[in-house]
């Protein structure tokens, strides 16, 4: 349980002037624990507890984010937003590990910042779609390879159809409850692995890439204008329908992902072109056509493997994912597959869009 002493033993480590008096914690996202704090000199920053059951390979994601935010501080003056800024530790690292084998990291809070779960209005999408456009622009000069990938085959389905096929073997669910799901994820198959074919044959080039691009990870001010991208324990080398697909499935579903209600689970196509609209801004002359090419895919692809990643962890006993209740995870699964079989219905208006915002 993490009290006040606790903050302020951590707080100790890092090269920061002050004492905690106040602390609360944020509540939105599946892995991390991350808390605000109020110091004695009216500082305010972000404290997070990596976890190291979900990031295994520590040394990379502290490697990969020290890397990041030394690039973005030497690029300060020439940036359109804000960044997360890493504090170090006097050990001159970014990160702080506990007697109990704990890992922190230490953000200087942006001032007049506010996150979204879900997004109401077109204004708050197109502003997204601008920041994640905008991250791949400032780092389309960084050389991927330099960067360390942080969890094995994040984004390959032929992974996660193996995680999933091993989950399947050792499961205590009854599969007779599932058989509709197995039967579509199976169907599914060939068309959700072409892009891990493409990215074998190095049809499409590597980018660095945020690999977790949902609503909730950007900064907003008061007057819901971007103000950051943040969470970059994910930031690995990958190609871009990664970042691009996540978007869309987090930001443009008309219903938040463990909604039980499916006839509520659509893509809202307004929400896709305004989308579209802000990432273009700063892509359109930095991507290849193979990549435009194949964007309305990524959206595909990335629900697939949501979908599959929330059943393999239902499969599993709910080991990976904070859940509330014991079929949270397989409604997750439901709700995303819901949502790509709407997709796939609405492909064809969705590549016309795509090329409409992305046709040079």
């Amino acid at each position: 349980m993490v009290n006040l002493n606790t903050i302020n033993t951590i707080l100790k480590n890092f090269k920061v002037n002050s004492e905690c008096f106040r602390f609360t914690e944020f509540q939105s996202g599946h892995i991390n624990d991350t808390y605000l704090v109020a110091t004695n000199d009216n500082s305010q920053y972000v404290l997070q507890r990596i976890n190291t059951n979900v990031f295994k390979n520590i040394d990379s994601v502290i490697k990969n984010k020290k890397l990041l935010n030394t690039y973005f501080n030497k690029r300060i003056d020439s940036l359109n937003y804000d960044f997360v800024n890493f504090i170090e530790t006097y050990n001159n690292s970014i990160a702080f590990k506990d007697e109990s084998g704990n890992y922190w990291n230490l953000m200087t809070f942006i001032e007049d910042s506010k996150t979204f779960d879900v997004a109401d209005n077109k204004d708050i999408v197109f502003e997204a779609g601008k920041l994640y456009g905008d991250f791949v622009k400032q780092t389309s000069q960084i050389d991927a390879q330099s960067f360390s990938e942080t969890i094995e085959d994040f984004h390959s389905v032929p992974s996660r159809f193996l995680k999933f096929e091993d989950a399947l073997k050792t499961t205590k669910v009854s599969i007779t409850e599932i058989e509709d799901i197995l039967n579509y994820i199976l169907e599914s198959k060939n068309e959700m692995c072409k892009l891990s074919k493409l990215i074998e044959a190095k049809t499409i080039p590597l980018r660095l890439t945020h690999n977790d691009t949902k609503l909730s990870n950007i900064l907003f001010n008061s007057n819901n204008k971007g103000l950051a991208v943040i969470d970059l324990d994910t930031v690995m080398p990958g190609i871009i329908h990664f970042d691009f697909g996540d978007s869309i499935r987090s930001i443009c579903s008309t219903a938040k992902e463990d909604e039980q209600d499916l006839s509520l689970v659509t893509i809202n196509l307004e929400f896709y072109k305004s989308f579209c609209d802000g990432y273009s801004i700063y892509t359109k002359d930095i991507l290849s056509e193979v990549e435009i090419k194949y964007l309305p895919l990524a959206v595909k692809t990335m629900i697939f493997i949501m979908g599959l990643r929330f059943f393999t962890d239902y499969l599993n006993g709910n080991i990976y994912y904070k859940v509330s209740y014991q079929n949270h995870n397989l409604i997750r699964a439901k709700n995303q597959f819901a949502l790509l079989k709407d997709v796939s219905d609405k492909f064809d208006q969705i590549t016309d869009i795509t090329n409409n915002y992305f046709s040079k």
